[in-house]
């Protein structure tokens, strides 16, 4: 069981002036009624009649959970060490080689990312295209889709798709097949 404990407030002309402007503003009671309240164990307020199982009276600070302190200090030296280890520290890149594209670095294996923005916006711009065509992404026809650039002409095979015809050379990287 808990019990509430309430103190009056120690300013009474703090307390007065309070009341005050809370009549101004159209209060009936003032709000700030206790100045101070607090939530403690109803032991404190019951004297101890009876012995408990160890000799220690029960004190406020039982409920507090408490954490972990590191039993000393890390040096200097030791903190360096750990935060210069080898295995901490950024590895060497080995793997870099030259786009034969553009010419920028790029990893072995990996797609070079100046190249991927070129691919990026040429295909944000044939989409564009095809949403002006057709009015929208949700009418576009369930049909292959054939992207012919400056002097191309559609193939025997690429009868029945749908053919996008861009007004620029083809790219480079933007292979036919």
């Amino acid at each position: 069981m808990a019990v509430l404990l309430v103190f009056p407030s120690p300013l009474p002309k703090l307390r007065g002036f309070l009341r005050s402007c809370w009549a101004q503003l159209g209060g009936h009671s003032p709000p700030w009624a206790p100045a101070l309240a607090v939530q403690a164990p109803a032991s404190l307020l019951e004297p101890v009649e009876e012995k408990t199982e160890s000799d220690e009276t029960p004190s406020i600070f039982d409920s507090i959970f408490w954490m972990a302190a590191p039993k000393s200090r890390r040096t200097i030296e030791v903190n360096r060490c750990r935060r210069r280890n080898p295995r901490n520290l950024i590895k060497l890149k080995k793997n870099i080689d030259v786009c034969p594209q553009c010419g920028n670095l790029k990893q072995k294996h990996i797609l070079c990312g100046y190249c991927y923005e070129k691919v990026k916006q040429e295909t944000f711009a044939i989409r564009k295209q095809i949403w002006a065509q057709e009015g929208g992404p949700h009418k576009a026809p369930t049909v292959e889709t054939i992207v012919l650039y400056d002097g191309e002409k559609p193939r025997d095979k690429d009868e029945g798709k749908r053919i996008i015809e861009r007004n620029r050379k083809r790219p480079s990287w933007f292979t036919l097949d």
